[in-house]
């Protein structure tokens, strides 16, 4: 494989700024007015309510927080973004399951301060696993 034909590989797999920002405007519009429309219509003992909560908050919080994950990507870790173009959407998602494993723990009213601090520390080493595993450390 030539050098440009490497480069020209590289750029398709790049993820281009301007419609990951639309496509994040419309999901995080779609997850907040879902969770809006879900707050103002349904009972929080109605059943799926709290599951129905749960999957709208990872959908809103994953789509708000990936254009800052990608922007923090590219401008910290230029060289591991290039390696994995899609990694923004595994660390935006990774802590919208925190925040929805916190929701979750708080609707049981079992969340505390050592869970809050124990939960994104099983995420770093999981995020840690896969970096290993796929060979990019």
């Amino acid at each position: 494989m030539t050098k440009s034909q490497e480069q020209a590989g590289q750029r398709s797999a790049e993820v281009r700024p301007r419609p990951l920002i639309v496509v994040s405007i419309l999901m995080a519009v779609v997850g907040w007015w879902g969770l809006y429309e879900l707050y103002s219509r349904t009972f929080p003992q109605d059943p799926g309510a709290l599951s129905l909560f749960l999957a709208l908050l990872f959908l809103a919080m994953t789509a708000t927080l990936a254009p800052a994950v990608a922007y923090l990507n590219r401008r910290l870790a230029p060289a591991a973004t290039t390696r994995d173009p899609w990694r923004f959407l595994r660390h935006s998602a990774w802590a919208s399951l925190c925040l929805v494993v916190y929701a979750w723990l708080q609707a049981q009213r079992i969340l505390s301060l050592g869970y809050a601090l124990v939960i994104p520390l099983i995420l770093v080493a999981l995020e840690i696993l896969i970096v290993r595993l796929r060979g990019e450390a």
